[in-house]
């Protein structure tokens, strides 16, 4: 328990003893709280909804979600034996005592009992001061357990809240919330804030890293994307750096941007958009289901390589969803440098994924160097029509397995280990030489989707300008034209 400094008990006494309750705060957990409920199914498909005690008749299954048909809202169903179900959400407020921001953190806590009847409550739990400090200035009261194994919030009458204390876990409390946004434009009138449309994004977005956006160094490009209506794109702003064109900001021809601001796209979504190529956002959903149970992003892009993402869509619904798809990634990866047609869903629809996938495995692991050796001189041929040169340097790409051990030995870097990725067109590499000496290496390069990924001279070091403007001015000329 940390000592409490002066300034911040003034806050807290403050925000005890004299701050009220925004306007509107009362509606806001109204809302929130409606998303706590259930539908109840018991025998013959009968199905009570526990937010408007609606009856209906439902086949559908317990576990799966179904719209009640009286107050249109989605649950969960779960049966009528029933004894005790759960929701919590943490909501916040943002406030402004003594010229200093805090978040008020609050716990929405909903019971469903085992006459399935609704028991809400919602009680402040922990208050932080937004600083630039690599530690994070967070109180908590009495209703936060002292217990280190995990952090439970009571909610009885019977504790005293108003008794504060210096939150010293090395685990964070809290990072997101869904956001009180009534009042947030009226704080943020006179600050650095005043343009940054963040009671735009609390609207539009459901849970928030308030504290992040707040600390954003680089407020301006929040504001962009908050204009442009892309609010859940605005909650990772930093990953957006180039804005010279909307396909180089956003990874997609600007005919997409309706589509994007329509469904208020997150950051994951318009990755998986920019494999997809296609504005369907049914789609995009069902692709999401793959990345939330822990699958990488990285796989679904590396299986675009060898065949089209609605081909996998279609794959993985004739398995009902259940694909492992960087099993699936690695099948592919095998057929294709046996020489598998994947045109053909014989081969690129395996029945038995893992069998089939073990079967190539072995098939692969005895022809593996004959065959990377002649995938690579066929791609080394194939991306000949990209070699470019001017009067001081020439671009041209790996022409056999040789040239890349020879490059990785020369630039003592780890070239060679690309081999396979190479020869199966995840990733292409070139070698950059002096016009004058074409046999001594100068810069290594990694390319991906026509686009220059890596660069590195000798010990992995960045290329000098000319190098760099030379690359750069190679990648828009030729690489930005290539198939």
């Amino acid at each position: 328990m940390g000592y409490i400094k002066v300034a911040y008990q003034n806050i807290l006494r403050h925000l005890d003893y004299y701050s009220t309750i925004p306007n509107g705060w009362d509606e806001f957990v109204n809302k929130q709280e409606k998303y706590h409920n259930l539908i109840i199914k018991s025998s013959k498909n009968k199905c009570h909804c526990t937010n408007c005690n609606h009856n209906f008749i439902s086949t559908k299954k317990v576990n799966e979600e179904v719209k009640c048909p009286n107050c249109r809202n989605k649950y969960l169903i779960k049966r009528s034996t029933l004894k005790y179900y759960e929701f919590k959400d943490y909501l916040s407020i943002l406030d402004y005592v003594n010229d200093t921001f805090v978040i008020r953190y609050f716990e929405l806590k909903t019971i469903i009992d085992s006459l399935h009847e609704h028991h809400s409550s919602v009680v402040e739990f922990a208050r932080e001061v937004p600083t630039n400090n690599y530690y994070r200035d967070v109180f908590v009261n009495e209703r936060v357990a002292k217990c280190q194994c995990h952090i439970h919030v009571y909610h009885n009458d019977f504790v005293d809240d108003r008794k504060w204390r210096e939150y010293t876990r090395n685990y964070s409390l809290i990072d997101y919330s869904i956001v009180f946004p009534n009042n947030i434009k009226k704080l943020l009138k006179d600050t650095e804030y005043k343009y940054s449309y963040i009671w735009d994004i609390a609207k539009h977005c459901t849970y928030i890293n308030l504290l992040k956006l707040l600390k954003n160094s680089d407020i301006h490009r929040v504001e962009l994307l908050a204009k442009m209506k892309l609010y859940n794109l605005a909650l990772n702003s930093n990953k957006f750096s180039d804005y010279s064109s909307f396909q180089k900001t956003f990874g997609v021809t600007k005919d997409y941007y309706p589509f994007m601001k329509r469904n208020n796209i997150t950051y994951l979504q318009l990755k998986l958009l920019r494999l997809l190529k296609e504005k369907n956002i049914s789609k995009i959903k069902y692709l999401e289901q793959f990345i939330s149970y822990g699958e990488n992003i990285d796989d679904l892009e590396e299986i675009s390589n060898y065949i089209s993402i609605n081909r996998f869509i279609k794959y993985s619904k004739m398995h009902h969803g259940n694909v492992q798809i960087y099993l699936y990634k690695d099948y592919l990866r095998f057929a294709k440098m046996l020489g598998f047609d994947l045109k053909n869903n014989r081969y690129a629809f395996p029945k038995n994924l893992r069998q089939e996938h073990n079967k190539l495995e072995k098939q692969y692991k005895i022809q593996s160097k004959t065959i990377i050796k002649k995938a690579i001189i066929k791609r080394g041929q194939e991306l000949s029509v990209n070699k470019y040169q001017n009067n001081k340097f020439i671009i041209l790409p790996a022409r056999n397995l040789k040239e890349l051990q020879d490059e990785s030995k020369q630039q003592n870097n780890c070239v060679r280990t690309y081999a396979e990725k190479y020869a199966n067109g995840s990733c292409d590499i070139y070698f950059m030489r002096d016009i004058k000496a074409q046999k001594k290496s100068l810069v290594t390069v990694e390319v991906k989707n026509n686009r220059v990924v890596q660069s590195r001279i000798k010990n992995n070091n960045t290329p000098d300008d000319k190098q760099m403007k030379f690359l750069q001015k190679w990648e828009q000329n030729v690489l930005k034209g290539a198939a």
